[in-house]
Formats: structure tokens, C-alpha cells, sequence
């Protein structure tokens, strides 16, 4: 048996923590959504969210180039192309890399993500209208008042 004995600090430097409820929503790119950001990550290009889709809410046609994680908190969703198979509160989903799918909320939901990448949006012929990773939601968070530092 090692008699030494180990120590552990808490180091703030290795540390973000928040209290979600005293975080504002922000504006997210998809019409009729907002944001809360958690996390944002410039070395590995992650990022995590938290977000809210109103009712009715149809997302824009998107590819995700990293693979994203959803936990779903409250309401639902489906995919445009498949909406017999809904997505309520207390499913997890993971969307490998190369995702291209159109989410639908006609309820509403609220969602805990994690994007191991960046998502890009896409017009009808399929060509790239958008791109949103790390960098856009620490700037869009910090325009609408936050103070995220990376």
C-alpha cells in the first residue's frame, strides 16, 4: 500500500462554472431560438450550449462538420424527414459528423448541446449559406452583453 498521501486543490484556472438561471438568452442563429453559452473551447473547437426553440419552430436545412450531443430537457422535436420518431424530454442524441438534417419543434424545446464542431448551414441546391463554431457564439454571447473569456 502507497502511504502517500494526495492532495487536491481546486484550481480556478481549470474551472468555468455558472449558475444557468442567472445567465441571459441570447439570440442564436436559427430564427426563433436562443442561447445560453456554457462553454467554449479554441483549442479543440467544442462548444456547449444551452437552447431554447419556440413553438413552431422549423430549423434551417444544416450539416454539422464535428458531431453534436443533445440532452433534452423539455419539449421535443423530429426530424423533417422522419416525424414519426420524436425526440421528447429525457432523450439523448448524438449527430456524427456529416449530419445533414432538418430539425422541426412544433412544441418548443429546451436542450442541453455539446457541438464538437461547427455547423453549416445550407441553402436549397445545397451550397454553404452559413457557418456558426466556437468563435461565433463567444462574439454573439460578449455583442449581447456577456463577458466570456477564452
Amino acid at each position: 500500500m502507497n502511504s502517500t498521501a494526495i492532495t487536491t486543490a481546486l484550481n480556478h484556472d481549470t474551472l468555468r462554472t455558472s449558475h444557468t438561471h442567472d445567465l441571459p438568452w441570447v439570440w442564436w442563429a436559427m430564427k426563433g431560438s436562443q442561447f445560453k453559452l456554457l462553454s467554449a473551447d479554441p483549442d479543440s473547437g467544442h462548444f456547449t450550449l444551452l437552447i431554447k426553440v419556440a413553438p413552431g419552430v422549423t430549423a434551417p436545412l444544416h450539416r454539422h462538420i464535428g458531431a453534436v450531443e443533445a440532452y433534452v430537457l423539455e419539449g421535443s422535436f423530429h426530424y423533417s424527414d422522419d416525424p414519426a420518431i420524436r425526440f421528447t424530454a429525457g432523450s439523448y442524441l448524438m449527430e456524427h459528423a456529416g449530419a445533414v438534417h432538418q430539425p422541426v419543434s412544433p412544441d418548443g424545446a429546451l436542450m442541453l448541446a455539446h457541438f464538437h464542431g461547427p455547423v453549416e448551414g445550407l441553402d436549397d441546391a445545397g451550397n454553404v449559406s452559413g457557418r456558426i463554431d466556437w468563435r461565433w457564439h463567444v462574439d454573439a454571447w460578449n455583442a449581447a452583453g456577456g463577458n466570456y473569456r477564452v
